[in-house]
């Protein structure tokens, strides 16, 4: 089973997914970028802020979202629970493409780069507003995080449109709860899926 973690910067995912390990210590875990070679480069890339066309970049995620099916979720997806940070439901939300015949396009390319295999399971962290704001408040901001709130709330929206279109099923939960409420929310949402 292909299990997404999925929402904005800053919505708890990484804290999620390093709580999820300990409960589901045989499952696979995997995150996009992957740790494929073209992964790797996108991250070195983007961390050292070099400056890529936004066609150029897309491209990239592209790339790497083909090897990462191809390498990781098709070999494992009958018959092991993979859990991923992020997937190609984020890769077309944060496309930076306005047109809505770009946006229907980068859709149709990423489907094509996962080879029409969708997520059986998207659990998506949900930030109101104000809790946003506390978050990003509280923390140093990275590239996209400087973009601002309106920003992420937008990328937020698509998260949740695309996901509804992508995903078998979504569950969304209140990324405001604490830790231990959220985690215990994701589990028995995926042991049901199971």
């Amino acid at each position: 089973m292909y299990v997404v973690i999925e929402g904005i910067d800053t919505c708890g995912k990484s804290t999620q997914i390093n709580l999820l390990k300990r409960h589901f210590i045989n499952a696979i875990f995997t995150k996009e970028p992957s740790d494929s070679a073209i992964g790797q480069f996108i991250r070195t890339n983007l961390e050292l802020h070099h400056k890529f066309s936004a066609r150029a970049e897309f491209l990239l995620f592209l790339a790497d979202r083909a090897e990462h099916i191809d390498s990781v979720i098709m070999p494992n997806h009958n018959s092991k629970l993979i859990i991923s940070d992020r997937s190609l439901i984020s890769g077309i939300a944060y496309v930076p493409f306005d047109k809505k015949d770009e946006q229907e396009l980068a859709f149709v390319m990423n489907v094509f780069a996962t080879s029409n295999i969708m997520p059986d399971l998207c659990v998506m962290l949900e930030l109101s507003e104000s809790s946003l704001k506390d978050r990003l408040g509280s923390k140093t901001q990275d590239l996209i995080e400087q973009r601002g709130i309106a920003y992420l709330l937008d990328i937020q929206e698509k998260i949740k449109l695309y996901a509804k279109r992508l995903a078998k099923h979504l569950v969304i939960v209140d990324a405001s709860y604490g830790r231990e409420e959220i985690q215990t929310t994701i589990i028995k949402e995926i042991e049901k899926a199971l």
